[in-house]
């Protein structure tokens, strides 16, 4: 059990004797053990070193235990503080043994992926094994079910992962969708959207992409490329960050407010994603008409002469 800490068999042997006397001799130790005197020495020695054990004054060279709520967590403690040095240079040899490889072999750089079925399998491999952070573009059409997608990430989000993806405005439009995107912000994906995204992609931890080559006018993509850590990732994180600094963000938390009801903050979001009248009923549920009145009745309790200023002042009450 304590080879983790570095203790063969017989120096672990050795230990747990040594807890049941008040002190032992190589000579001792070797007869308990059934050892030889210098692998019994070897051993204790062993113990000293780790801190589970010192050696007592005198002639006769003598052992005696520490006790293992100090001596033990000690060496716990050591160990860990190797393995957490170990573990902050992976990054460091995973990028010098992947730079390598990309010079010998640059083909390893991008990898071209053929088929619905596989290019789904990969992406959901991809968000499964997110360490840090996801970043997304996402727009209709989809090759899966609209729940699909989501369900992947809840796990991702369970374990902290941060999730950030940017939308097409047109998401919004889609009941189905919109519902699913309000399930995700408030399970913690952070959200926005934008008129327009640049393309599909799936970004993992700064380092793997995946985006489709070519997609029907159904939503079946035929053809998508797997990017793996280069400056053309660092690229797309740069063209990311830019879509997001200007994205607005939807169904956003907020401090709880008896100014405004859940239903209107519903309202102000769609609104401020810029989502038309027509868009915005279907959504919600309501006649062109009745939402023309709740617009107006919103606009003037705000204080607004126009719906850009409405926002404003939405978000100045932190009602968004």
């Amino acid at each position: 059990m304590l080879d983790s800490i570095g203790l063969d068999a017989v120096a672990e042997r050795a230990y747990e004797l040594l807890l049941r006397q008040e002190s032992a001799s190589a000579a001792s130790m070797a007869e308990e053990l059934g050892v030889p005197q210098q692998r019994a020495r070897r051993a204790l020695d062993t113990l000293a070193a780790g801190g589970l054990a010192t050696r007592l004054p005198g002639r006769a060279l003598r052992y005696t235990p520490i006790d293992p709520r100090a001596g033990l967590s000690a060496l716990v403690r050591s160990r860990q503080a190797e393995l957490e040095r170990v573990a902050s240079s992976v990054d460091a040899y995973a990028a010098e043994y992947h730079e390598r490889t990309l010079r010998t072999d640059p083909h390893r750089l991008v990898e071209v992926i053929e088929g619905p079925a596989e290019i789904t399998h990969r992406v959901q491999e991809l968000i499964a094994g997110a360490e840090k952070e996801i970043m997304a573009f996402d727009a209709p059409p989809y090759v899966t079910p609209h729940g699909s997608a989501s369900e992947i990430e809840h796990p991702v989000l369970a374990r902290g992962v941060a999730v950030r993806a940017i939308y097409a405005t047109e998401v919004l439009a889609v009941p189905v969708l919109a519902d699913r995107l309000r399930a995700m912000v408030a399970l913690g994906e952070q959200a926005r959207v934008v008129s327009r995204v640049p393309m599909k992609m799936v970004l993992v931890d700064r380092s793997d992409a995946m985006l489709p080559l070519t997609a029907s006018e159904e939503g079946v993509r035929t053809t998508a490329v797997f990017v793996r850590r280069s400056t053309l990732c660092d690229a797309l994180v740069e063209l990311f960050e830019a879509n997001w600094s200007v994205a607005t963000p939807v169904f956003t938390e907020t401090s709880p407010t008896d100014d405004v009801s859940a239903e209107d903050r519903d309202l102000l979001h769609l609104l401020n994603a810029g989502l038309k009248d027509e868009a915005i009923a279907r959504q919600l549920g309501l006649s062109e008409r009745t939402l023309r009145r709740r617009i107006a009745e919103l606009t003037r309790r705000l204080g607004a002469t126009s719906r850009f200023q409405a926002g404003t002042q939405a978000m100045r009450r932190e009602w968004l």
